[in-house]
């Protein structure tokens, strides 16, 4: 349910049910109303042919603008991809290698950010896995690891998993340049939903379908410029070049020198027409607000899910806090079925249920959860179920 003191002028969010407590944004966000708008505006557009591209190409260059804006920084630093996994993907084949060279990770990343690393460790990389305590994370165990070997670091800002929020981004992006390593940033999970700055980052990256409420098909890619001459072309297509019809087009190329390298060809228009949309009313409404304002809500979430006697795998700290609750459970699968059916949606799995919180979520769908899960409970107790 949407807070009206959330809404910006007439938007509101387009609910698949309004007797429903949607709480697995960090799975998929729902669309804003105004979505069906944008996504009509790309159609006329498309429809119009070739004639229709200015426009497309306008829209592209408003999305950047927009994204720019929301991490505080300026158009030329910012780009689309289809997803963040492909700018994972890419970003590591563009980085000049040797063996020995290190990766630091942590225990709570998405596999996206686990994969993409991995592969490396055919040209001699190593992955070095940082095990966390109860979901927390202190900056002296990033410090601790940090030497002259690693070449990057590569963290998620919010844990997919447990919901855990990195609070000391910007203590950590100056060790690890002053150890001489690049700091990448997966911002998935935070995008949209908590405060984000590219200030010490190298290199963000973001999907889109979740927290800032976009379709699939568009992640938001960030390049720090200083970064750019040390990096290879790990890709390349017209759309990353400066001059595609340059008269010397089949001896060489040069790349653009700002984060339009990293697009290789057309970016997917309808989702940067409702990606657009989205980000401006994040940019207008502020993410600073939405988070302080669900913070109560968040806090009321995890401990009535405390007090049913569950392990909660998202640590009590507020200063840990984001949008995400995780706990523990022997059949996540089983009781996240049964929630679906009482009107309530959460993931579930892993070993795991994780609620998510956003802008139009209340107290009431926290009391939902809370009482379902409750009843659930005694049930479970008196019929044996594995729920």
């Amino acid at each position: 349910m949407m807070s009206r003191e959330l809404s910006c002028s007439e938007k509101s969010v387009l609910l698949s049910g309004n007797d429903m407590a949607y709480l697995d944004t960090a799975a998929e966000g729902l669309l804003l109303e105004s979505s069906r708008s944008a996504l009509l505006e790309y159609l006329a557009d498309k429809s119009l042919g070739s004639l229709g591209r200015t426009h497309m190409y306008q829209i592209e260059t408003e999305a950047a603008r927009a994204a720019a804006h929301l991490l505080g920084t300026v158009e030329n630093n910012v780009t689309f991809m289809a997803n963040a996994t492909d700018a994972l993907n890419l970003f590591g084949s563009s980085i000049r290698w040797t063996p020995g060279d290190e990766i630091l990770i942590t225990d709570m990343e998405f596999p996206s950010n686990v994969v993409c690393w991995l592969r490396l460790r055919d040209l001699g990389v190593r992955v070095h896995v940082i095990q966390t305590r109860g979901g927390r994370i202190e900056l002296d165990q990033f410090v601790s690891c940090l030497n002259a070997r690693t070449k990057l670091v590569s963290v998620s800002q919010v844990s997919y998993k447990t919901g855990t929020q990195i609070p000391f981004m910007k203590e950590l992006a100056r060790e690890v340049y002053r150890c001489g390593a690049m700091f990448l940033v997966d911002a998935t999970q935070a995008l949209g939903r908590v405060p984000v700055t590219v200030d010490g980052v190298d290199f963000l990256v973001a999907s889109s379908y979740k927290w800032l409420l976009g379709m699939h098909g568009a992640g938001v890619i960030y390049c720090a410029p200083h970064l750019l001459e040390r990096l290879l072309p790990g890709a390349a297509g017209w759309y990353s070049v400066t001059d595609l019809f340059a008269p010397d087009r089949f001896e060489r190329f040069s790349l653009k020198m700002n984060a339009g390298r990293f697009a290789g060809g057309m970016p997917n228009f309808a989702s940067l027409y409702i990606l657009r949309d989205s980000i401006q009313f994040f940019n207008e409404a502020g993410v600073a607000r939405i988070d302080s304002d669900l913070r109560p809500t968040v806090k009321r979430a995890r401990e009535g899910i405390a007090s049913l006697g569950y392990e909660l795998l998202t640590p009590a700290d507020e200063v840990y806090a984001s949008g995400i609750i995780s706990f523990a459970h022997p059949a996540p699968e089983e009781l996240g079925q049964a929630l679906l059916e009482r009107g309530v949606v959460v993931w579930a799995g892993d070993g795991r249920v994780r609620a998510s919180i956003h802008v139009y979520n209340d107290e009431t769908d926290i009391d939902c959860l809370i009482a379902n899960l409750r009843e659930l409970g005694a049930l479970r107790c008196s019929t044996r179920l594995l729920v």
